[in-house]
């Protein structure tokens, strides 16, 4: 019955959270009996316990309760199988998206071995645009996590493939990162090559994607100041 398996993906952080306090006892119950159904219901063909199974990973990782080994011969392996290109679609772009979630939380590391290669797959899934309009949503996040060297040599290219989509929606979340990715990049990536790619969206045929531009305009103009003589920095809230 999907309302309980639904309803248990609800508790297990609550389970996971007795485990962890009361480890000298049980040490590897979470690891070994409750991890494997949250990564399993991931891929359950109810959308419920997909959701469930998916909020659940998320706050195991945001409180790491889960440990790095696990991350990556449990977690890890399993979202790179279900955004392989024979995966179910809803599936997919769901895997993607935590994906791009669980960067942050894992670090640099893990991302840039783990899910970095996956995700410059994604941003050029060119049989669904809903994966494309995950990866440009989340692209600044990415960028953030895996720093500059790997922004400009992986992900730049892939950024201005989708900048340039044919669903305005994609290029649209690209113009919404904006300033995002320019922090990651060095002040002669901004200057030589996101500048260009800027006024391309603000001259975008799309009124929303236009909109979206000018929103971020000033963010991103921020990004070129220089703080020994401006006194003026950008500082993530």
């Amino acid at each position: 019955e999907p309302t309980v398996r639904a309803e248990l993906m609800e508790q297990v952080p609550h389970i996971a959270m007795f485990c962890q306090e009361n480890r000298p006892s049980i040490p590897y119950a979470f690891s070994k009996y409750l991890l494997p159904i949250v990564v399993r219901y991931l891929a359950d063909q109810n959308n419920q316990v997909r959701k469930t199974s998916q909020a659940a990973l998320l706050v195991l990782l945001e409180q790491e309760l889960v440990e790095r080994y696990d991350v990556e011969t449990k977690v890890c392996p399993v979202l790179i199988d279900l955004t392989a290109p024979d995966s179910n679609d809803d599936v997919k772009t769901e895997a993607v998206a935590i994906m791009c979630k669980m960067a942050s939380m894992v670090g640099k590391d893990i991302t840039e071995r783990l899910v970095l290669p996956r995700f410059c797959e994604m941003c050029c899934d060119c049989r669904m645009f809903h994966v494309r309009k995950v990866c440009a949503a989340n692209f600044g996040d990415i960028c953030s996590v895996v720093g500059q060297q790997a922004t400009e040599e992986m992900l730049l290219p892939r950024f201005f493939q989708l900048c340039s989509d044919n669903v305005w929606g994609v290029r649209k979340a690209c113009a919404e990162c904006f300033m995002a990715v320019s922090c990651a990049t060095s002040q002669e990536v901004r200057r030589t090559k996101l500048s260009t790619l800027f006024i391309n969206l603000i001259s975008d045929p799309s009124r929303w994607v236009r909109q979206a531009a000018f929103q971020s305009l000033g963010p991103f103009i921020s990004t070129f100041a220089n703080p020994s003589s401006s006194g003026q920095y950008f500082k993530e809230d």
